[in-house]
């Protein structure tokens, strides 16, 4: 066991605001979990998460000897999209997983995230809340909350479907229709893989609108209305066109220029480079209301390999 003294300095809201800013070290299900156990006292007493500490109290939190994630900040290069005292959004670079690896509890991303927060913004503070995810293949615009109190409100807004999002995905085959909705209900299948189920699923809504047509494949626009994991990924592959590279619901491993260009010719004795080896993928748009009641609308640049996949594919395979 790890035990940690605390003095409180000012007043709060309640224990768990506390001990996310005394404790930056830890994510925030760590510190849920030893409150939830008993494993925080004030003053002698062991408390609940309803506990609202003041100034002058003393603090001790036991932490178990198990496995847990502990976040260190790394540097990280980052593209800020938005930032303000309580809300940054980046444009996540593909290849970039959100949640801690299992087998090494790292998580490369936060790490990168926290080392911003705390040592390049003009507005810093000493930890970030995730309240939504992007597959570790896809691009694109994520939000973190700088603050509890931001956290929640931010994660009611997307329980509450009151986020408008916007993916950009290339797909395999053209699609008959310039748009569509997808109503599938989603449900766990296997460690890291989702499936349609009816029964026992949860519900999912999608629409989707062609923007761009080539020949053996469509760019389209994803709107989910709900937020299940891989929920774009199944939605296109329930139409018959899942994204053209997505091993895991039917796409390819990746696109070639061989598979484009007409008459291609390889080079001798080296291997072809892909033009796209992850997900076409790419959360393009963001809007949701802050708490103070802006509006916060963020676009995502599309990276270089989206880019260079566009370009090659207007270029050998326009319609």
């Amino acid at each position: 066991m790890e035990t940690t003294t605390l003095q409180v300095d000012a007043a709060w809201p309640d224990i768990i605001e506390f001990l996310a800013a005394a404790l930056p070290m830890y994510p925030m299900n760590v510190i849920r979990r030893v409150v939830a156990r008993g494993d925080v006292a004030v003053d002698g007493k062991r408390i609940d998460h309803s506990f609202v500490p003041e100034a002058g109290q003393t603090v001790v939190v036991t932490v178990p000897e198990e496995p847990i994630v502990v976040f260190e900040p790394t540097p990280l290069p980052l593209e800020v999209l938005h930032e303000d005292a309580h809300v940054l959004v980046v444009n996540k670079q593909a290849g970039l997983s959100v949640v801690p690896d299992p087998s090494s509890l790292e998580c490369k991303f936060i790490n990168g995230l926290l080392h911003y927060v705390r040592n390049e913004s003009a507005m810093p503070c000493q930890r970030i809340h995730v309240v939504h995810r992007l597959d570790k293949g896809t691009s694109g615009a994520l939000v973190v909350a700088k603050d509890v109190a931001t956290a929640r409100h931010l994660s009611e807004r997307f329980e509450q479907r009151q986020v408008l999002k916007l993916y950009l995905g290339l797909v395999r085959g053209e699609v008959a229709e310039e748009e569509g909705d997808v109503d599938r209900a989603i449900a766990q299948h296997t460690r890291g893989r989702m499936r349609l189920r009816e029964r026992r699923g949860r519900a999912a809504q999608s629409h989707y609108r062609v923007v761009e047509r080539f020949r053996g494949y469509t760019l389209m626009v994803v709107q989910p209305h709900t937020g299940r994991q891989h929920q774009v990924r199944l939605h296109m592959s329930a139409i018959g066109h899942p994204l053209a590279v997505d091993k895991l619901y039917g796409g390819q491993d990746a696109i070639r220029l061989s598979e484009i260009k007409p008459g291609y010719r390889p080079k001798a004795n080296r291997p072809e480079t892909p033009l796209m080896d992850r997900l076409t993928l790419h959360a393009r748009h963001l809007e949701l209301d802050l708490a103070d009641g802006t509006r916060l609308v963020v676009d995502a640049p599309l990276p270089d390999d989206f880019e260079r996949l566009l370009r090659a594919l207007r270029k050998y395979a326009a319609v």
